[in-house]
């Protein structure tokens, strides 16, 4: 997957993720939002002054907020003298850069936590589908070495026509070389004899190939019916004990 496509879907599920945030923390309906209006108001309407710790130190007081506390916490105190409602500091050009770089970390973390477990449910799924069909194809061990042994036997069939091929090339080449002994004694050489030779080569280099193709794919054979075996016989197992 391409850095352009992650970007993307990233993006898409950090939409996703405020979306759902946005949708959390939204006032559901109108009487929630008349209800918080109206506590606001209640409290509003106790208070009697206003204090606050100005930014030199000093404290003041006024039945109207002191224009000294425009930029810092406030108190509304009731007639009593007791604080009925606090009001927070307006933030600053970088205090609120700094919330917002957070708010966009938790966004991300958020998106790649869903990322990560859309992938892991994705993968129970596959691996869910696959041992269904293992349980399908299997019915019990002696199926699974069943299939294993015709493979091999297959496999062995393949390297044995493989073998035989290159053992004629090879005779082939002891022809070739009792003419490249004429030639040197003096024999002319045949018209195609140096297409024969080289073509031989080609022949053989790809048969040889082959042949440890097969040999391979032996061992493949073997690694995937053990696999499947160990799976079955877990699968298998809390059945087995009933």
């Amino acid at each position: 997957m391409s850095c352009t496509t992650i970007a993307a879907a990233l993006l898409l599920v950090i939409a996703a993720v405020q979306s759902a945030a946005l949708a959390q923390t939204a006032t559901p309906t109108a009487a929630d939002k008349e209800k918080a209006k109206a506590k606001d108001a209640a409290l509003d309407a106790k208070i009697s002054s206003y204090r606050c710790v100005g930014t030199d130190g000093k404290r003041y007081y006024g039945s109207s907020r002191p224009a000294q506390c425009a930029n810092v916490a406030v108190e509304g105190l009731s007639a009593q003298g007791t604080v009925v409602r606090r009001f927070d500091a307006p933030l600053t050009p970088e205090q609120r850069a700094a919330r917002d770089a957070e708010a966009q970390k938790n966004a991300e973390r958020e998106a790649e936590a869903a990322i990560a477990r859309r992938d892991a449910e994705n993968a129970a799924k596959v691996q869910q589908r696959r041992d269904q069909a293992l349980l399908q194809t299997y019915s019990s061990e002696r199926d699974i070495e069943f299939l294993r042994q015709r493979a091999l036997a297959d496999n062995e069939k393949a390297q044995q026509d493989v073998e035989r091929r290159i053992a004629m090339l090879k005779k082939r080449q002891e022809e070739l070389s009792k003419q490249a002994a004429a030639i040197k004694a003096g024999k002319a050489p045949g018209d195609s004899f140096e297409q024969d030779v080289k073509a031989l080569a080609y022949d053989m280099q790809l048969q040889e190939r082959l042949l440890e193709s097969r040999r391979k794919e032996a061992e493949s054979i073997n690694t995937k019916y053990d696999a499947e075996k160990r799976k079955y016989l877990e699968l298998t197992k809390g059945a087995q004990k009933k």
